[in-house]
C-alpha cells in the first residue's frame, strides 16, 4: 500500500519469507494440569469424563487481506503486523493447579510453511512481528502455553486511497461461519479469506443472503481451499452489487478460518475498511458490544430462515437499557437481511440488542467522519458475539505509535454481572480488577499501555469488545474487535474393557 502507517515492534528479528518475529517478557515457566474435581482417583466413576487443559491451540491470522486474491496479479505492498501472547495465570479460572514445565508458542506460515524466529518457551512470553506476503499466519501454543492462547493480526495504514485501521483476531478453523460486512457503494470492496490450516483440501460452499433474498450465484460453490493454504475471493463476484450482504461459510473435508475484509474508496476520497470476524450464530437474541457512535451507523440484521422475523432492537448504554428513536420493531423476511440507521442516536459507547421471534444473526458498522466531506474518514465493523463462558482475551499492540488508544468495552444483559479484568503491560506484569456490570448496561475500561487483556467471567451474561482508534487533522481511525470465548480444557472418557 502506499503511504503505508506501521506499528513496529520493539524486538522484531530477520526471519523467513515476508514474516519476521521476535519475543519479548519472559516469566516463570508454567505447566497446567487438570482442573481439580474436589473428589479422588478412588471415588471418581470408571467412566466419567474430566476435563484436562488443551495440549494443542491453534490460531489463524488472515495476513494481508489485499494480496492473492484469486485471479488477480498482486500490485501493491501491504504490511500486517502480528502479536501473539498466552493468558497470563491471573486469568486462569479458579481450578487450575499449576506445576514446573516448558511449552512453545510458535508462528508459522500458510502456505509456505516453516517457522519463523524462536519459538515463545514460557507463558507471558510476547511474540511480534509483521507479514507482508500472500500469506496467512498459523499460531500454535502447545504444552503449559496452549490454554488461554491469543493472537491479533492489526493494519494501520494512515496515508493514500487505502487508509484505515484494520484489526482482526486470529481464530481457529471452523466447519460453519457467518460473516457480515460491505456494501454497493461504487468503491466498496469486499475481500474473503479463507484459509486451510489442515493435511487435506476443503471444499467451500459460500451463500450470500440479501436484502431481496438469497444471492444465486454459482461462483461460490466447490471452491477448493489447498492443504496449509489460503483463497482470497472478491465478494462482488458472487454477491454482485448486493447492498447488504451477509455471507455464511460452509465446509466439506476439513475446516476453514474465514474473514472478511470490507474497505471503501468513495471516488478520491478514503471511507476507511476494517475486517469482520465471524458473528455469533443464528439466534432470537444477538448483542453486540463495542458500538461506539459519532454519527453514521447501521445495524444489520440477517434471517437465514424461511420465516418472516419481527425484530426488536435497542442500544444498552452505561447507565441502562436505552429505545431507538425509530421505536426499533421492524419486520425482516426470510431468507434476507435489512440495514437499520443508527445514526440519529447521540454520540455515545453503546451495545446494541437485537431480538426476534426466529434465530437472526446481526453485526453494526459505524463510521468516523470528519466535518469536511471530502476528507478522509473510517469504518469498524462489530458483530455479534457469544457470552463469555470462561475466559475471553486479546494481544494488543500497545498505544506506542500516532496516539492510538485502545480500550475495552463489556456488556451484560438481563442481569447484574462480574468479571475479572487482567491486564499485562509492557513489562510482563499482570494486573487484575474485578469490574461489576449492571444489567443490561455497559462498562468501559481504558488500556493505555496494555499489551494483553483478558475477561474471565464471574457470573451473568457478559460480552466484550476492544475498541482501537486515533484522531488526527487527516481524519480519525477505529477498529473494533469483539472477544470470543477460549477453549481451555478438553473432555474426554477413559477407555473401559468390554466383556461378553
Amino acid at each position: 500500500m502506499r503511504g503505508l502507517g506501521l506499528l513496529r515492534s520493539l524486538a522484531v528479528v530477520s526471519a523467513g519469507t515476508g514474516l519476521v518475529l521476535g519475543a519479548t517478557n519472559a516469566s516463570v515457566p508454567l505447566n497446567l494440569v487438570h482442573r481439580a474435581t474436589g473428589g479422588t482417583a478412588s471415588t471418581t466413576p470408571a467412566d466419567a469424563t474430566h476435563a484436562d487443559p488443551v495440549a494443542v491451540a491453534q490460531t489463524i491470522c488472515p495476513g494481508p487481506e489485499a494480496l492473492g486474491v484469486a485471479g488477480l496479479k498482486d500490485s501493491r505492498v501491504q504490511i500486517s503486523s502480528l502479536t501473539a501472547v498466552s493468558a497470563p495465570l491471573a486469568s486462569l479460572p479458579t481450578g487450575f493447579a499449576v506445576i514446573q514445565g516448558a511449552g512453545t508458542l510458535t508462528f508459522s506460515g500458510l502456505p509456505v510453511g516453516g517457522i519463523w524466529a524462536a519459538p515463545a518457551t514460557v507463558r507471558g512470553q510476547v511474540i511480534s512481528g509483521q507479514i507482508s506476503t500472500a500469506q496467512s499466519a498459523l499460531l500454535a501454543g502447545d504444552g503449559p502455553i496452549a490454554p488461554g492462547t491469543v493472537a491479533t493480526q492489526r493494519s494501520w495504514v494512515k496515508t493514500g486511497d487505502d487508509r484505515g485501521l484494520f484489526t482482526a483476531a486470529c481464530m481457529p478453523p471452523a466447519a460453519s461461519s457467518w460473516l457480515i460486512g460491505g456494501g454497493a457503494q461504487p468503491g466498496r470492496r469486499e475481500r474473503l479469506v479463507l484459509t486451510n490450516p489442515g493435511p487435506n483440501p476443503v471444499t467451500v460452499d459460500l451463500s450470500v443472503l440479501g436484502v431481496t433474498g438469497e444471492v444465486q450465484s454459482p461462483n461460490g460453490r466447490g471452491l477448493v481451499v489447498g492443504p496449509y493454504a489460503r483463497t482470497v475471493v472478491l465478494l462482488d463476484a458472487i454477491a454482485g452489487s448486493e447492498p447488504s450482504p451477509v455471507v455464511q461459510v460452509v465446509t466439506q473435508g476439513g475446516e476453514v478460518a474465514a474473514v472478511l475484509s470490507d474497505t471503501w474508496l468513495d471516488g478520491v476520497i478514503p471511507r476507511g475498511g476494517d475486517d469482520a470476524a465471524p458473528v455469533a450464530p443464528p439466534a432470537r437474541q444477538q448483542v453486540i458490544a463495542g458500538v461506539s457512535i459519532v454519527g453514521r451507523a447501521t445495524l444489520r440484521v440477517a434471517v437465514p430462515g424461511d420465516n418472516e422475523a419481527v425484530v426488536e432492537s435497542r442500544v444498552l448504554t452505561p447507565t441502562g437499557p436505552m429505545a431507538l428513536p425509530s421505536g426499533g420493531v421492524t419486520r425482516v423476511p426470510g431468507h434476507s437481511t435489512k440495514d437499520i440507521d443508527l445514526g440519529s442516536l447521540p454520540p455515545g459507547a453503546y451495545a446494541v440488542q437485537v431480538r426476534a421471534d426466529v434465530p437472526v444473526g446481526a453485526a453494526a458498522m459505524v463510521e468516523r467522519r470528519p466535518g469536511d466531506p471530502g476528507a478522509p474518514s473510517d469504518l469498524a465493523w462489530s458483530g455479534a458475539s457469544a457470552p463469555i463462558r470462561t475466559l475471553a482475551g486479546m494481544a494488543l499492540h500497545g498505544a506506542s505509535e500516532g496516539g492510538l488508544i485502545e480500550r475495552l468495552d463489556l456488556v451484560a444483559t438481563t442481569t447484574p454481572a462480574s468479571v475479572l479484568v487482567t491486564t499485562v503491560g509492557a513489562g510482563g506484569q499482570a494486573t487484575t480488577k474485578e469490574v461489576a456490570i449492571g444489567a443490561d448496561s455497559v462498562v468501559l475500561m481504558p488500556l493505555a499501555g496494555a499489551r494483553s487483556v483478558g475477561v474471565t467471567a464471574h457470573g451473568g451474561a457478559v460480552r466484550a469488545a476492544v475498541v482501537s482508534g486515533a484522531s488526527a487533522p487527516a481524519g480519525s481511525s477505529l477498529s473494533v474487535t469483539p472477544l470470543a470465548s477460549l477453549t481451555l480444557t478438553t473432555t474426554s472418557s477413559p477407555l473401559r474393557e468390554l466383556h461378553d
